[in-house]
């Protein structure tokens, strides 16, 4: 799953890009500011620490998700927004949208379009990316007019996609969400295979001076929700070794990484939980969308394990953690036999019995 950072110019994104990716291990290099770029980043999750913790594996895997740092947009002229239409492309491709957006000037930087307004700038960007799918949907009706004037078989399914584009374009035109005018599966199908900007899920990052950090921040804006942070101290804390963190954040009075909750955020609203399987050779957080069935998640692991499945042998981590070891765990009935069409839970510790 690929989430990109999108926002104005100046507003901090790229050195939040670099601290995210630094605090889980990745090498960046931001010397083209004008190319995106791409890291792997780790999903914080205490739980997998804990299982390492107990076992002692050779090897730790967590979760991963991919970063994508685009280009500040400079919306303030036609230049700007044709530069900006450029990265259309990479944004459709992406899953998700966070949008990094400033609170603060200093001598260094000056204000984007000589203000210090995060709402106008989410606002300016949110009705970008109507206006880009509006594009979309407008050209698609063109090719379906063009279409539906030829002699053929597919006359009749041209036409109800046409009615969804013109309800399509009605909603963007009137700034009203495009997902509300889908009335079946088949037309969700479609709508998804456009990749509309509009829809993707989305996250606002609010980029503050350090001593706005700890104040928590609003919870959303303009409808989305937020997180605040500072990327000057996020990049700081990347620098430093993993013991020495919770000693700089404690003495900032912050609880956690700002950057560790918006990587969690992203994974939460992609839909996306953890699964996890422990033991001497590895402890590991495996992804898969939220409500798949046991044989499924098998077959994230192996397709072999997914094909001669047997049971699911599952404690939640939860129930390990409250017990403290397997053994204990098994005394108490927290471990259970699980079928095919169980439905995967997070933080579910699973040993899959196959037979190929």
């Amino acid at each position: 799953m690929r989430v990109a950072l999108v926002g104005p110019i100046q507003s901090g994104k790229s050195s939040l890009f670099a601290a995210v990716a630094q605090a889980g291990g990745s090498a960046v290099h931001l010397d083209r500011p004008d190319q995106p770029h791409l890291a792997v980043v780790k999903v914080p999750d205490p739980r997998v620490e804990w299982l390492a913790e107990h076992y002692k594996p050779k090897k730790v895997t967590h979760a991963e998700l991919e970063l994508l740092d685009l280009p500040g947009m400079d919306l303030s002229d036609e230049a700007g927004r044709t530069r900006a239409k450029a990265l259309w492309p990479a944004m459709r491709q992406s899953d998700m949208l966070v949008f990094v957006l400033r609170t603060f000037a200093n001598e260094v930087v000056a204000p984007y379009r000589g203000r210090i307004d995060p709402l106008a700038d989410l606002q300016e960007l949110q009705a970008e990316m109507l206006f880009a799918d509006l594009e979309q949907v407008l050209s698609r009706i063109e090719k379906l007019n063009a279409g539906i004037k030829k002699p053929g078989g597919k006359r009749d399914e041209l036409l109800r996609e046409m009615d969804l584009m013109n309800r399509l374009k009605e909603a963007l035109e009137n700034e009203k969400p495009i997902g509300g005018v889908v009335s079946s599966e088949a037309e969700a199908k479609l709508l998804r295979s456009f990749a509309f900007l509009s829809i993707k899920p989305q996250l606002v990052a609010i980029n503050c001076d350090e001593q706005a950090a700890a104040t928590g921040g609003p919870a959303e804006l303009s409808g989305v929700e937020c997180i605040q942070l500072s990327a000057k101290i996020e990049s700081e804390l990347s620098l430093l070794p993993e013991a020495e963190r919770s000693e700089f954040l404690a003495d900032l009075g912050l609880p956690a990484s700002a950057s560790d909750r918006m990587v969690r955020a992203c994974y939460s609203k992609l839909n996306l939980i953890s699964f996890l399987t422990a033991g001497e050779d590895e402890c590991r957080a495996w992804t898969i969308p939220a409500g798949t069935d046991a044989v499924t998640a098998a077959g994230a692991i192996h397709s072999d394990i997914a094909r001669g499945f047997i049971r699911a042998e599952t404690v939640h981590y939860d129930d390990l953690h409250a017990t403290g070891d397997m053994k204990a765990a098994r005394a108490a009935g927290k471990i259970r036999l699980e079928g095919k069409n169980y439905p995967v839970q997070d933080g579910d510790i699973i040993n899959f019995r196959f037979n190929v």
